[in-house]
């Protein structure tokens, strides 16, 4: 009974995760132990968490407008990278520093020392890359390829419009857009995210602080062609000039309402005109089956690139998870380029 015991207590161990105690601002982030996650080995795995990092989704969770899908835990983190975990005993023994180095993409519980992953939701992490830098990739650059490939359906020599051109989503889809032949146009704040946004692709950049009407420039600077696709996390400040700049058969994606949900005026027959499309999207609430076939084809075709040096992620800062608080505010402020990158000390 004894030995029994003491076998148990040498595998059976806790978690520390972040949560949000409650809705508001940052005052409601707490940390807080939790029993390591039951899974099912023939279709999940534990990963111990080295990194994560941070999207405005989190943020927006933590503000009560973005809670996870039905079944998903209330951990906030849609992203992590670290080492396979076989069993709870390897934490103590460190024997998992041998183990399968990995990414995932997750539906919640990237904010946690250990989370439980699906294998569909996994990808090894590219040679070389060190585990800020694979932290930096799933979230952003998934839905980046699903933006312009699957949704935007971006075709070579086509103009497109990227708002938040030097966030996370917006300095991958930058490259990728390069990579497949067609040419960006980044939507920014300030001339030093401009600056950004050019030196890794973009074939010009706007201010739409400066320039209130940006539709003029988008028709500028594509000979009055306007945006093929243009990928939009904005939404109500910028419709109408983003109505404006849309080029006829224009796919205009919108993933996040970062200007507000609602515009006053949509101007149904405008878009009815230029036989647009307007497509909603987000990729948390997807099917299992869909997000599997996102991720196995992003790792089938893109990651290679990385690996050949055609790709890089692009990291603002790196932030320890005892400060989650100053990283989220960073965010909030917008004054991050790339990705804000979390490691894990709590």
């Amino acid at each position: 009974m004894l030995k029994t015991l003491r076998r148990f207590l040498s595998t059976t161990t806790t978690m520390k995760a972040i949560v949000y105690d409650g809705f508001g601002g940052p005052e409601v982030i707490k940390v807080r132990e939790f029993p390591i996650p039951k899974f099912d080995p023939s279709t999940e795995c534990l990963i111990k968490v080295e990194t994560t990092a941070l999207n405005r989704a989190e943020i927006m969770q933590r503000k009560g407008k973005y809670p996870p899908p039905k079944g998903v835990t209330d951990i906030p983190g849609l992203e992590c990278a670290g080492y396979i975990l076989n069993s709870p005993s390897e934490l103590k023994s460190g024997a998992y520093k041998t183990n399968r180095r990995v990414m995932a993409m997750l539906q919640g519980g990237g904010y946690s020392t250990i989370v439980k992953a699906r294998f569909g939701e996994i990808m090894d992490i590219p040679k070389g890359f060190s585990f800020e830098q694979a932290a930096s990739i799933p979230e952003a650059w998934i839905t980046a390829y699903q933006l312009i490939n699957w949704l935007g359906d971006m075709k070579r020599g086509e103009n497109v419009l990227v708002h938040a051109g030097a966030s996370g989503v917006g300095t991958s889809a930058i490259q990728l857009i390069k990579s497949a032949g067609g040419f960006g146009i980044a939507v920014c704040s300030n001339k030093n995210k401009i600056d950004a946004c050019i030196n890794l692709g973009a074939k010009y950049g706007i201010n739409y602080k400066e320039v209130k009407e940006f539709s003029k420039t988008v028709l500028e600077y594509s000979n009055n062609h306007g945006a093929d696709v243009i990928l939009d996390p904005v939404f109500g400040s910028h419709y109408q000039e983003n109505l404006k700049s849309l080029a006829n058969e224009g796919r205009w994606v919108i993933y996040a309402f970062m200007g507000g949900a609602k515009t006053p005026d949509m101007n149904a027959p405008k878009l009815f005109s230029k036989k647009a499309s307007l497509i909603f999207t987000t990729i948390r609430m997807r099917t299992r089956e869909y997000r599997d076939k996102l991720v196995k084809e992003f790792a089938d075709k893109v990651l290679p690139k990385f690996e050949r040096g055609e790709l890089k992620p692009i990291i603002d800062t790196i932030i320890p998870m005892s400060q989650i608080t100053e990283a989220q505010k960073r965010m909030e402020r917008n004054e991050n380029i790339g990705k804000i990158v979390i490691r894990m000390d709590i």
